[in-house]
């Protein structure tokens, strides 16, 4: 279905969440970091990146400025444990937001909106 770059620095929501990626059909990437995602994305060039905001080496403002500007990632969904970073300007740049739950149903079905061309902010 498409190239997706998966950004998550805890190793046991990186096992479910690519788990249940790959069986949608997605062609998966990891990166654990900023660093690591922005480099990945230069040379992965996903559809879609699903970024945890809390990451050990960058803010969430400066990985998705860079995510946008320096690999041209064209989609990104916030996948956080924060419900609070929903109106946060650090996330203005985002096409979706999902706060982390043990159930993927909601990050599955709003990668499905993203990249479907669906208005998916809400």
């Amino acid at each position: 279905m498409a190239r997706l770059l998966l950004v998550e620095d805890e190793p046991t929501h990186m096992e479910l969440y690519k788990r249940f990626l790959t069986e949608d059909g997605h062609e998966v990437k990891e990166a654990r970091c900023g660093r690591e995602a922005i480099e990945v994305a230069k040379s992965f060039c996903p559809s879609i990146v699903v970024l945890d905001l809390v990451l050990p080496d960058m803010d969430a403002s400066e990985t998705i400025s860079r995510l946008l500007s320096e690999c041209g990632c064209p989609k990104i969904v916030i996948n956080t444990g924060y419900e609070s970073y929903r109106f946060d300007f650090r996330c203005w740049g985002a096409d979706a937001f999902v706060v982390k739950s043990a159930d993927p149903s909601e990050l599955r079905n709003k990668v499905k909106q993203v990249l479907s061309g669906r208005d998916s902010r809400n």
